[in-house]
């Protein structure tokens, strides 16, 4: 073991030839990328490492995104320095990871990570049968192994991401023609896309997900390697998988994507692809072995891309719902292992969370109760639904009716989202709160006690207001309040 760490650090051989990129240089006059830009603290972070005496550059989506003239959300610095070299340039920074330290370095309210060039993963001659290590976020272990420029960028994921922008002479590092492949409007991987997938099996959701942020097209050979690249995505951790998911459904095109992920290919409907299954099978096993046909899949993910992202995803667990409830229920609920899959499996902030199990907990609306939903019976559905979530369940229900074909049911609910827009306009009461009468006052004028009666007697009285709005008045609703209390004899 000894020996085979020193014969690492004091004998390493180089990369073989064709693994290593050959840097092309592309000049500031023909990019078009300006200082004004980037990021300033990035920018700073990049300066202050050249002037340091270190390489340093901007990296990754930031610079694909400035050459497609879109604004950057994060910007990257990648140099030739040590985390330990980085963290002494900086008072404010700190070391990060274990396998593969970076540097977060703080500017003002921002963050801004600085990685090491990444080398090339180590040959263990002695045994060839070595399983590669990968970390609790399913990515390959490098111990640490840096490297040079070229081939740090070897080791990035896709060519319009290997793109490096140098930040003192304004110059593209371009080691893959990755500016060809965003005028070609193509994802493309960097070097041998089965090799690119087994560093890190996110990958392959990126590539699914690059290619409907941004509209491009999925090179050939990229996605030929996205079913043998299946048993490594499933290593992947639930977070990351997670994050990368609504990361696609809040882009333009999500329908594209889910459709990526599902389909064999670009001329092929089945969703299939071998032994490990579909890409939607690792993701999200319990929605994909309900979804069976293509064409309707591809009809609700259309339809879902005029609602927000969490309802996007609230329609793409709605066929699990229904598959659990069984088939001829009358109002559907869904049991506790969906609720237990936002928790467990998604791990989704507390604020999606609550709102999904709500949406996907709420009745449904059968499409033959949705025409005599009129007036009372109408209110009374307002005052139990939140707006949102109901808003939510019906333009979910309606997606599905239309990508089912079943236009008639599309009709009705269409109809009921109409009459509820409408009822309100009016702005009728439908809680406690709206009352005209507080609690309060009923303790006041009736001699009352603060306590649960108080409570159960405002509840009564709005189920008053809901039959008929206009009773929503103070003498009306204390004088119902007096009856109340003598027929049912509560004590006070």
């Amino acid at each position: 073991m000894i020996r085979k760490f020193l014969r690492k650090v004091f004998n390493r051989k180089a990369p073989a030839a064709e693994s290593i990129a050959t840097l092309s240089i592309i000049p500031n006059k023909r990019h078009g990328i300006r200082r004004n830009q980037i990021n300033p603290c990035a920018l700073k972070v990049a300066t202050t490492l050249q002037q340091g005496g270190f390489s340093a550059y901007i990296v990754g989506g930031a610079v694909r995104d400035l050459l497609l003239g879109l604004t950057p959300k994060d910007f990257d610095v990648a140099t030739n320095a040590t985390p330990e070299e980085i963290h002494k340039l900086f008072r404010r920074s700190r070391i990060i990871g274990r396998r593969f330290r970076l540097v977060h370095v703080m500017c003002g309210m921002e963050t801004v990570e600085v990685s090491t060039f990444r080398g090339p993963s180590p040959d263990d001659e002695e045994d060839s049968a070595a399983v590669p290590l990968t970390d609790q976020h399913g990515r390959l272990l490098q111990d640490n192994v840096f490297g040079s420029q070229e081939e740090d960028a070897v080791r990035r994921d896709f060519t319009v991401n290997a793109i490096a922008w140098d930040p003192v002479q304004q110059r593209l590092v371009d080691p893959f023609d990755g500016q060809g492949d965003l005028g070609r409007r193509l994802i493309r991987a960097v070097g041998d896309p089965v090799a690119r997938f087994a560093e890190d099996g996110l990958r392959v959701m990126r590539a699914v997900r690059f290619s409907a942020q941004l509209g491009f097209v999925i090179e050939a050979a990229t996605r030929a390697a996205f079913a043998g690249a299946l048993s490594t995505l499933r290593k992947v951790s639930r977070e990351r998988i997670r994050d990368e998911l609504l990361k696609l459904l809040a882009s333009p095109s999500p329908s594209e994507g889910l459709r990526l992920m599902l389909l064999r290919s670009a001329d092929d409907d089945s969703l299939d692809w071998g032994p490990e299954g579909n890409m939607l099978q690792v993701v999200l096993p319990e929605v994909a072995h309900v979804v069976t046909d293509a064409a309707r899949l591809r009809a609700l993910l259309g339809a879902i891309e005029q609602l927000p992202v969490v309802h996007r995803l609230g329609a793409l667990l709605w066929p699990m719902r229904e598959w659990l409830a069984g088939a001829g229920a009358r109002v559907l609920t869904v049991p506790r292992a969906l609720s237990e899959l936002l928790d467990e499996r998604l791990k989704l902030p507390v604020s999606e969370r609550q709102h999904l199990s709500a949406l996907l907990t709420t009745p449904v609306f059968e499409a033959e109760l949705c025409s005599h939903l009129h007036g009372a019976a109408l209110r009374r559905v307002l005052a139990q639904v939140s707006g949102p979530v109901l808003d939510a369940l019906l333009a979910i229900q309606m997606a599905h009716a239309s990508a089912a074909g079943d236009n008639a049911v599309a009709e009705r609910l269409a109809a009921l989202v109409r009459r509820i827009a409408a009822e309100r306009a009016l702005r009728p009461p439908l809680s406690v709160g709206e009352l005209v009468l507080s609690g309060k006052e009923l303790i006041a004028e009736l001699s009352l006690r603060p306590g649960p009666v108080v409570g159960e007697l405002l509840r009564e009285l709005l189920v008053v207001v809901l039959d008929d709005p206009a009773q929503n008045d103070r003498a009306v609703l204390l004088a119902r309040a007096k009856e109340l209390l003598t027929a049912r004899n509560f004590r006070h």
